[in-house]
């Protein structure tokens, strides 16, 4: 028996819109990889532990740019596995003004990568798509 074209035109737009859907769900759950640690001292005392430098992420609630990197840069595999050489650690300037006053005092996104002494390596602000993080981070 032959359908209608009506109804496959319905049939191709509803799985069209359910295909949509899911990968819209997909990129609004926040897909985020990386283990965040949300104490800084003690991410510097695991960072002594286990010979790797802290990567410190400062951000806010309120940071636009910060919430997409949950979407984008932080939900990147390769940026996953990147971090895995560092003490990844998550810093609410808001809970945390004097880290921020200290490391982060332009804008954020700001990162920052620690030397397991505490001083400062390099940073950089400002919201990064993966392949730019890559490339700031191994740089």
């Amino acid at each position: 028996m032959r359908q209608s074209p009506n109804r496959i035109w319905f049939i191709v737009l509803l799985g069209a819109a359910l295909v949509a859907i899911a990968g819209l769900g997909r990129f609004m759950s926040g897909q985020d990889r990386i283990p965040w640690r949300d104490d800084f001292a003690a991410a510097g005392r695991e960072s002594v532990a286990v010979h790797k430098p802290v990567f410190a992420y400062f951000t806010a609630a309120w940071c636009e740019p910060c919430q997409s990197l949950r979407h984008t840069t932080w939900a990147d595999a390769g940026v996953a596995k990147a971090l895995s050489a560092y003490v990844p650690v998550k810093i609410d300037i808001d809970a945390h003004p004097d880290l921020a006053a200290h490391y982060a005092p332009d804008a954020i996104p700001t990162f920052v990568v620690l030397k397991e002494d505490g001083s400062v390596v390099k940073s950089e602000t400002g919201a990064l798509m993966p392949e730019e993080f890559l490339t700031w981070l191994n740089g």
